[in-house]
């Protein structure tokens, strides 16, 4: 795969899944614990996640699960820190505009994003 196309994979992987565990682990953590060990903690899996996402687009043989997996937690996680933020941002008013991320573009997002994994997957072309 071409050296831009893997850094934008590994990128989006990264954006992804720093806000979806920050997210989740600000509605799971105390309130009173420290900040800085969820952002620690996202900031690892989000690093995690662009160096799997830039490993696997550059790989010429993989598991056809995998590609899916990857697939779905790139694009799931993208899709739900959207639609979480965005309506946030353009909506600031609307009570339910969250819910858009946890209920529409996340799920549609992972679902797109495994089928994406399936018919783009690098090692389907040997096969």
């Amino acid at each position: 795969m071409n050296r831009i196309l893997r850094a934008i994979f590994a990128v989006l992987a990264f954006f992804g899944s720093f806000v979806f565990i920050r997210l989740l682990l600000l509605a799971l953590m105390p309130t009173g614990a420290a900040a800085w060990v969820g952002s620690v903690l996202a900031l690892a899996a989000g690093l995690l996640a662009a160096r799997l996402a830039w490993l696997h687009a550059g790989a010429r043989s993989g598991s056809r699960l995998r590609s899916a997996l990857l697939g779905a937690l790139v694009l799931g996680a993208l899709g739900f820190a959207l639609g979480f933020f965005g309506p946030l941002v353009l909506a600031p008013d609307a009570n339910q505009g969250p819910m858009l991320g946890i209920f529409v573009t996340g799920p549609g997002g992972a679902l797109l994003g495994a089928l994406l994994g399936l018919a783009l997957d690098p090692g389907s072309a040997r096969r």
